[in-house]
């Protein structure tokens, strides 16, 4: 497969705020994960006042995350009036490679009331990649299949 030009719509400064278009290029990629994971804690940085039903953006304290980390919100209700639904990074598009900040959250309140400075919202879990292009890993994963020792599958335990 190969690259592609698209276009990516996104907020600068802050979710809400001044809107950026950009074209870039880009190509297949995949990525390797490690077997080390961490999980980061979204508290919020300021009082919130939450609606049930009505989307709200929370400020959170911020958290700087490495090169080569992929972030994923942990499906788990973790304040009594909602849950997280995305995060929010400024300075635009940054590559899996580089450095990021989170300093917002879009929260679903599922019940109407007020998300207090220094309570926590939500967790997300921070796992460390290695990036390829598709045609790498294809290429890796080629190597290692003509390369393993294959053996019969004749299941259950066995004990000798």
């Amino acid at each position: 497969m190969s690259s592609k030009k698209i276009e990516v719509v996104y907020w600068k400064d802050r979710i809400k705020g001044k809107v950026e278009r950009k074209i870039i290029e880009i190509e297949p990629f995949g990525f390797q994960l490690s077997s080390i994971a961490e999980w980061k804690m979204l508290i919020s940085s300021k009082e919130t006042e939450v609606r049930e039903n009505e989307i709200s953006i929370i400020n959170v304290e911020e958290i700087k995350l490495p090169k080569n980390a992929v972030i994923s919100i942990l499906p788990v209700m973790r304040h009594a009036l909602g849950v997280i639904l995305d995060i929010y990074s400024p300075n635009g598009i940054k590559k899996i490679e580089e450095e990021r900040t989170i300093t917002q959250a879009v929260f679903l309140p599922v019940s109407s009331g007020k998300i207090k400075k220094g309570e926590l919202i939500g967790v997300i879990n921070v796992q460390y990649v290695k990036t390829s292009t598709l045609s790498k890993i294809s290429e890796m994963l080629s190597k290692w299949a003509e390369s393993a020792k294959w053996v019969e599958d004749v299941g259950g335990i066995r004990l000798d």
